[in-house]
């Protein structure tokens, strides 16, 4: 039976990050084809908000048993949250208290122990897993010298300067489209495969399509964008309803974005928020379309997958992986090329036109909407789990053998 080491640097259901979703899904698809699979982390989240991971994850269903620390021979140690997932990977995840997955690195002893112990004890004929940090690094290293192949999950574009990544068995990328990227950079060989998506976790069980969503507005999500089309939404047609989903980007963080061009959103009845929520699923039951006016260059875009598994018509800018990740069943529409990351104002009414057209249409218009949504599920079908888990499970099969 092979065996895979799930490495990651934070929490792998973390609601704030896709990465680490899906890396824990793909893992998952490993698991379900007879791979012994084991997960170390830690209990840190990219979340604005901390998440108090054992109560989050026995909401999730799984039962937990938290070890508590001998401190009279490692004074500094905490918790750690053991349980075996209903998917069938058995995780370890160390509490790291209120660190975010950003700062947690600061006391990693007790973390390298724990995987000290993996690669002895379980012997894993891959790590796979992402992070470079020095301490990450350092890690990929011991994995090597212990005999492991290494797959490196790619997923940003933060690791232009780091050939080290040449010597490692395998690098998965999101998209065709990053794998360029470092391809350009580093001459990297890379593969490009689509984020695996969860059904359970991100298809609505019943739908009632009433919202025009963005989720996390933020700098690099296009906040400064969003202001504008929310404010000649919310006044030309106060009739329909905007939805601005919490992470990192806030509903103030949008109404400050206003305020910087003049006008306050807080006076229209028509534009609501909510917090972040623990599946996709919760976001697209009421959603209409999705709106993903990213800014920077997404390296894939997974919102808008999700979006077409659920029949949602995803309007995505014409910037990074989005486009591929809409795979033909949304709508990519431009962002003026002035908008940066160091945008601080609203963009001109005028920007903003042909996303509020695309919007009123599928909001009036019931048989353009039901062609969009009946496009976007057919695009869906390369995120169906026997299409994208096959191809996953294919490419680590090959690792294997190589």
């Amino acid at each position: 039976m092979p065996r895979l080491l799930l490495l990651l640097p934070q929490l792998p259901q973390d609601p704030a990050s896709g990465a680490a979703r899906s890396m824990r899904t793909i893992a998952e698809f490993l698991a379900a084809a007879g791979w012994s699979v084991r997960a170390l982390a830690v209990t840190a989240s990219e979340s604005a908000t901390p998440i108090a991971a054992a109560d989050f994850l026995r909401g999730t269903g799984a039962t937990i048993t938290v070890r508590s620390p001998n401190r009279t021979v490692y004074k500094h140690d905490r918790p750690v949250l053991e349980f075996t997932g209903a998917r069938g990977i058995h995780y370890q995840l160390l509490d790291t208290g209120a660190h975010t997955a950003f700062s947690w690195h600061e006391a990693p002893s007790q973390f390298n122990r724990l995987y000290q112990r993996e690669l002895a004890d379980h012997k894993p004929d891959i790590v796979f897993g992402y992070g470079g940090h020095s301490d990450d690094v350092e890690r990929w290293a011991r994995a090597r010298a212990a005999g492991c192949k290494i797959v490196f999950g790619l997923r940003n574009h933060g690791y232009k300067s780091a050939a080290w990544l040449r010597d490692f068995a395998g690098v998965l990328t999101c998209s065709e489209y990053l794998s360029g990227v470092y391809r350009n950079a580093l001459g990297l060989a890379s593969i490009g495969l689509p984020s695996p998506l969860d059904p359970d976790e991100t298809i609505a069980p019943e739908r009632e399509p009433i919202f025009f969503t963005a989720i996390n507005p933020s700098i690099e999500k296009g906040l400064f964008f969003l202001a504008r089309l929310a404010e000649e939404l919310a006044t030309r047609r106060p009739d329909i309803p905007m939805l601005f989903i919490e992470s990192r980007g806030s509903g103030g963080l949008l109404v400050q974005a206003g305020l910087a061009g003049g006008f306050d959103l807080r006076r229209h009845e028509s534009l609501m928020f909510a917090p972040a929520v623990p599946k996709p699923a919760e976001i697209f039951r009421g959603t209409r379309a999705l709106l993903a006016p990213s800014v920077w260059d997404e390296p894939f875009g997974r919102v808008a997958a999700e979006a077409l598994l659920n029949g949602v018509p995803p309007l995505v800018s014409n910037r990074g992986g989005l486009a591929e990740a809409a795979n033909g069943g949304g709508f990519v529409l431009p962002l003026p090329a002035s908008l940066t990351l160091e945008t601080r104002l609203p963009v001109a009414a005028a920007d903003v036109e042909p996303w509020l057209a695309t919007i009123i249409r599928l909001a009036d218009d019931q048989e353009f909407y039901a062609a969009a949504s009946a496009r976007a599920r057919v695009a869906a079908a390369v995120y169906q789990p026997e299409v994208i888990g096959r191809r996953y499970r294919d490419y680590f099969d090959g690792i294997l053998k190589s």
